[in-house]
């Protein structure tokens, strides 16, 4: 069996990126059987993998916007019907190849910009995404995969594909961050004293931090004792989802909320580590990686009690209504005077993301492509 793997974002830090490099990583490390041809772009992202079954093709500039409709309507095409390619698998969301006669495996991770209409500020953006919804769905894919049971229900509610089409690989934490150590340095450079909370995604709508640092100034005022610092990963503006808007900070408080704008993985690593407290909270997430990654670093997490969160950190994290004020506030203090409630959300967040593998998640793939070559009758 040939496998053909759309790689073009496994070198990048997005979640699409770490989910194609993780889950692939593992993919070939376990089949030994099957043929795969890796399609990358600019570089190879999978230098450690030389697997007589694996070949990797590089298609340079192939993640540019003009080029990306030649690679997906011309260039793909070319190769999966060159290649005598059985199954097109892609972690990309709604990636789907024209003209293709063997089986497509389409991932959607989420669908946020048909749930928030305003997810995306330009007309053109959300053009090209609801013609890659309507393509998906008049193409109708052999397989669909998704990250969690929540994602699995919204894709059957909005886009009335067949349940036992759609199967789910949950996401784990990429070995890239979690195998780096802390480095000190990393907050002096960034500015940054202990003790802090940490904060992830800017000030993208979605992330919903607005609300964080309106609640994070509520309780620094009551309680004059607390001398921490909201840190937040990312940037005060985004360039692709509007911004939450911005937040009046009171004179006196301006440097008790930073952003470290964007960092690399060892910054990540290190931001994780010194945090006293992780806080998620998020309006809609398809799967939510950021409060596991937190829970490897032994951070107590705060996070929604919304979209999939709550399958993901079960009872190992504080859970808070994330259009509430007030509740994020009330779960941060509680958390900063209870030490005891740390230690046990450390201990249980240690606890919960065991439950989490790429190489489950591997396995499960590597069976759904077994499933489409037999139902053909091919093996």
């Amino acid at each position: 069996m040939k496998i053909a793997i759309d790689c073009r974002e496994a070198n990048t830090k997005a979640g699409i990126g770490r989910l194609t490099y993780s889950l692939i990583s593992e993919v070939i490390k376990i089949d030994k059987k099957n043929k795969y041809i890796l399609l990358l772009s600019d570089e190879d992202a999978f230098p450690e993998i030389k697997n007589k079954n694996v070949k990797k093709l590089i298609f340079k500039g192939a993640k540019k916007a003009v080029k990306k409709p030649y690679w997906q309507f011309v260039y793909l095409p070319y190769i999966l019907k060159k290649e005598k390619v059985d199954i097109f698998f892609s972690p990309n969301n709604f990636v789907t190849p024209p003209f293709f006669q063997g089986k497509t495996i389409v991932t959607i991770q989420d669908l946020v910009p048909l749930v928030y209409k305003d997810y995306l500020n330009n007309f053109f953006d959300k053009i090209k995404y609801q013609l890659r919804v309507t393509l998906t769905a008049i193409r109708e894919p052999h397989k669909v995969m998704t990250i969690s049971k929540f994602s699995k229900d919204e894709i059957k509610r909005l886009m009335k594909i067949a349940e036992e089409k759609i199967f789910i690989i949950n996401e784990a934490i990429d070995k890239r961050i979690y195998q780096l150590k802390p480095n000190l340095e990393v907050l002096n450079s960034l500015g940054i004293t202990k003790p802090y909370i940490l904060g992830m995604g800017g000030m993208e709508i979605r992330k919903n931090n607005k609300r964080l640092i309106e609640a994070f100034i509520s309780m620094i005022q009551k309680n004059k004792e607390f001398r921490h610092t909201l840190v937040i990963v990312g940037t005060e503006k985004s360039k692709k989802t509007p911004s939450s808007g911005e937040v009046v900070i009171p004179e006196g408080l301006s440097g008790r909320v930073m952003f470290t704008g964007s960092v690399s993985d060892s910054q990540l690593a290190t931001l994780y580590s010194q945090a006293e407290i992780f806080i998620y909270p998020s309006l809609y997430e398809g799967f939510g990686l950021p409060p596991l990654e937190a829970m490897s670093y032994k951070v107590p997490v705060i996070t929604s009690n919304s979209s999939s969160i709550p399958e993901v950190v079960r009872d190992s994290a504080i859970l808070i209504n994330p259009k509430s004020v007030k509740d994020i506030e009330r779960a941060m203090t509680k958390l900063i005077k209870n030490k005891s409630l740390q230690k046990t959300l450390i201990q249980k967040g240690l606890e919960n993301i065991k439950d989490f593998s790429w190489e489950r998640a591997a396995q499960t793939l590597i069976s759904e492509f077994e499933k489409l070559i037999k139902d053909d009758g091919k093996i």
